[in-house]
């Protein structure tokens, strides 16, 4: 993996190709179901993390606790894996989820669809190995890449059945352990046997969805919307 801080602008309605040494922030923020509470404020419920939820605010994405306001005055009165009750206005609405990574079929290729956030980014929920992490997309990654704080909290015993080397970061030349994911899934687009990277320490701080999962796909971007998909 090979690291610069340089971001990588997505080419309109063009696949994604990756640079070397040139890395894109990008998390993907899938949209689900739609809510206007006041002044066509469009809500969407994307994700649940223990007492957090993760709520797209008319393009910002915004992750709460319970009790906790957004600066647009979006107040989390609670979440459970299928509902987000929030509290606009005076108003209280429930969000109803749908599945992580809604997907769009059509004729031979799954699509998941992805917003964009209010800085331009993208994020997204997913699993590796079937527990469930947050995605940050970057196409300067070779490999999807966490630190081992994080690797560790999925069971990924990567010391033991790792190949250690080391990766090139912003920072130099940093110990590394080369593993391979049993199945990386995000919505319902899921990939086996995927080449990982597990550094030491705490960098990186998100877990890296890099092209050896993403360039077994298909991504296209059009204005705010990036569409990830899979041809069978």
């Amino acid at each position: 993996m090979h690291y610069s801080g340089k971001p990588v602008n997505f080419r309109t309605a063009a696949p994604l190709t990756a640079s070397p040494g040139i890395v894109t922030y990008c998390a993907l923020a899938l949209v689900f179901l739609t809510s206007s509470l006041h002044a066509d404020t469009a809500l969407y419920f994307i994700g649940q993390f223990g007492d957090k939820a993760v709520i797209h605010i008319d393009g910002n994405q915004r992750t709460l606790k319970v009790g906790e306001t957004s600066r647009e005055g979006v107040k989390l009165l609670s979440v459970n894996a299928n509902h987000a009750v929030v509290l606009y206005h005076g108003k209280k609405q429930s969000l109803r989820f749908a599945a992580a990574g809604k997907t769009y079929k059509a004729r031979s290729s799954t699509e998941v669809r992805i917003w964009a956030d209010a800085s331009g980014s993208f994020q997204t929920p997913g699993s590796i190995n079937g527990h469930l992490v947050n995605f940050l997309v970057d196409t300067g990654a070779t490999t999807v890449a966490m630190n081992e704080l994080v690797a560790d909290k999925l069971g990924i015993d990567f010391r033991y059945t790792g190949t250690p080397g080391t990766v090139s970061t912003a920072s130099g030349l940093s110990p590394a352990y080369h593993v391979k994911l049993d199945a990386v899934r995000v919505g319902d687009i899921e990939l086996k046997n995927i080449q990982a990277t597990v550094l030491e320490g705490a960098f990186p701080q998100e877990v890296l969805l890099g092209m050896s999962f993403l360039s077994q796909l298909e991504l296209e971007r059009k204005g705010n919307l990036v569409t990830l998909r899979k041809q069978h």
